[in-house]
């Protein structure tokens, strides 16, 4: 496996970590989130998901709308919260969420 694809391939699972996706604190709602910039943000924040198909990046968005703290997500996508690890409801307790990340993966 090439250095680049490695990169690509840690980057995407870390992100799938990240989005483990415990309901916690989700209000599971998505209300006014706009998803191509939360897609745009996500692509952004690591250089080595630039080579992640868009159709995963899409998917790993609707899993962070679904489970993640509306409030929160809104705070990632307009800078007041830092990462997408630290978007509340985002994490591993809850298996379902888990789940639904990583089916974004397969």
């Amino acid at each position: 496996m090439t250095d680049v694809l490695r990169s690509s391939v840690l980057g995407l699972a870390a992100m799938t970590l990240a989005l483990g996706l415990s309901a916690c604190g989700g209000d599971g709602g998505g209300g006014g989130i706009d998803k191509a910039a939360l897609v745009a943000k996500i692509k952004a924040s690591d250089p080595d998901l630039k080579d992640v198909p868009e159709k995963t990046l899409a998917c790993l968005a609707d899993a962070v709308i679904k489970y993640g703290d509306q409030g929160s997500v809104q705070g990632y996508l307009d800078g007041s919260v830092a990462s997408v690890d630290d978007i509340k409801g985002l994490g591993t307790e809850n298996k379902e969420a888990e789940a639904a990340g990583a089916k974004c993966v397969e």
